[in-house]
């Protein structure tokens, strides 16, 4: 079973951030895990701050939990990155706005930001997300090293919330090579989620942008959860895998990103 024990919020009062507030809070109430909402303070005398606190105030009566408050004042994605680290979260939730243009390719957005800095599991997700629970799961599967390792949380997810699991042998190359090591990934994929008592159903996108065959082959299965490798597709410096850039920005189905070093616990034969 999963072991969430503490989830994070960004938190402003707007439509995206209301929407992670409730799901973190269903994922509270299942796995029992504390909650800190964070609202970073662009000044020290910021006009938005009474509303928001009025807002979280009003959420723990909505949804029966205690949520504690944070407020720092600074630059937000820093603060987030700092605070995740003091509370001790293992997890976030955070809406995201979507973007298009230059930032496709550059991480000028806080939720990039903030998943390319962490080292726990981060879920990011847009407004219109109304769902409760995460019944049908996307993973993409390419030719990277890192790819597999997100199985041991798609295990872990499908087998608490009873989850129908979708492989997405996807690659950008046409080339044999690169074809014949996704199929062998997705091969291997199948038989360590087997052992598991899991069955999963794939599909191959070959020689398509890995991101966009994602978000189409998602929408298709009306699917409630992408989980990827932030370091898909790798790039240096404060790059983060071009796949995963993309699903964070423009994915109206939430996207959990996984550092490679963020996955601890093994499936068995793994």
């Amino acid at each position: 079973m999963p072991t969430f024990s503490h989830i994070l919020v960004p938190y402003d009062g707007t439509e995206s951030s209301e929407v992670a507030l409730k799901m973190a809070s269903e994922l509270c109430h299942r796995f029992e895990a504390s909650i800190t909402a964070v609202y970073v303070k662009k000044t020290e005398t910021d006009s938005a701050f009474d509303r928001v606190e009025e807002s979280i105030k009003q959420r723990e009566k909505d949804f029966g939990l205690n949520i504690q408050f944070l407020h720092p004042l600074g630059r937000m994605y820093k603060e987030i990155v700092r605070v995740i680290g003091e509370v001790g979260a293992d997890l976030v939730i955070m809406g995201t706005h979507g973007t298009s243009g230059f930032e496709e390719f550059w991480i000028g957005s806080n939720a990039y930001r903030i998943v390319s800095r962490t080292d726990v599991p981060v879920i990011t997700m847009q407004a219109n997300f109304n769902k409760e629970s995460f019944k049908k799961i996307v993973v993409p599967i390419d030719q990277s090293k890192d790819t597999r390792q997100k199985l041991p949380m798609v295990a872990q997810l499908a087998h608490y919330f009873g989850s129908e699991i979708h492989i997405i042998g996807a690659t950008k190359y046409t080339d044999y090579d690169s074809h014949k090591t996704v199929k062998l990934y997705v091969e291997q994929s199948v038989d360590l989620l087997a052992k598991e008592g899991l069955e999963v159903v794939v599909t191959y996108e070959m020689g398509k942008n890995v991101a966009q065959a994602t978000l189409n082959y998602a929408e298709s299965v009306n699917a409630d959860l992408v989980i990827m490798m932030s370091e898909s597709e790798p790039s240096s410096g404060l790059f983060m895998g071009t796949n995963a850039q993309q699903l964070v920005n423009h994915s109206k189905i939430p996207v959990m990103t996984l550092q490679p070093k963020s996955v601890g616990i093994a499936i068995t034969g793994y």
